[in-house]
């Protein structure tokens, strides 16, 4: 029990992080989201590992605040060392794939490519796996998230469908080939 209270609490200071950079834009009108990934630009690669820390605004933030630390925490059930590979693993790769293939002319910023990255692995991982507790925990994922699954096509304006994706497709491949091993 101990190790899932760990792994929440990386997982909440990960987000307090974000709420920090969130209220210092807001305060010294710094433009921080600029540097989320602008696809395609070179100047902005950079992006790749910022942007999921910068977020539009508090309501952008509390969305992504209890999906990113129940997903990520669930991540931790198989290993802290899995949590702390998987996670930079995810904001590099997605990052990677939108600053690749997203609309041009757009910056994307926000937690919700690594969510989808994290879903897509548990979903995926489980059902692979093949284990009741990693099938309980698709399960369990697929329950309480599986709306996200809407998310994954173009829709409301401003959400970056892509990171939504790309995420997906990177922690379903994740899962899959970790569940083979």
């Amino acid at each position: 029990m101990k190790r899932y209270l760990t792994i929440a609490k990386y997982s909440i200071t990960i987000m307090l992080i974000c709420l920090i950079l969130l209220i210092i834009n807001n305060v010294l009108a710094l433009n921080l989201n600029g540097y989320g990934i602008v696809p395609r630009s070179s100047p902005h690669l950079i992006g790749i590992f910022f942007a999921p820390f910068l977020h539009g605004d508090f309501a952008h933030l509390a969305s992504n605040f209890l999906p990113f630390v129940v997903l990520s925490t669930l991540i931790g059930i198989h290993s802290i060392k899995r949590y702390f590979v998987l996670l930079p693993f995810f904001i590099i790769t997605t990052g990677l794939l939108v600053w690749l293939f997203a609309r041009g002319n757009s910056v994307h910023i926000g937690m919700s490519g690594v969510i989808y990255a994290l879903w897509g692995y548990l979903v995926v991982y489980g059902f692979i796996r093949r284990q009741i507790t990693y099938i309980l925990i698709s399960l369990i994922t697929l329950l309480f998230y599986g709306g996200l699954f809407f998310g994954l096509f173009p829709g409301e304006l401003g959400v970056s469908f892509e990171s939504h994706a790309m995420g997906a497709l990177v922690g379903g491949v994740t899962g899959y080939v970790l569940a083979k091993r």
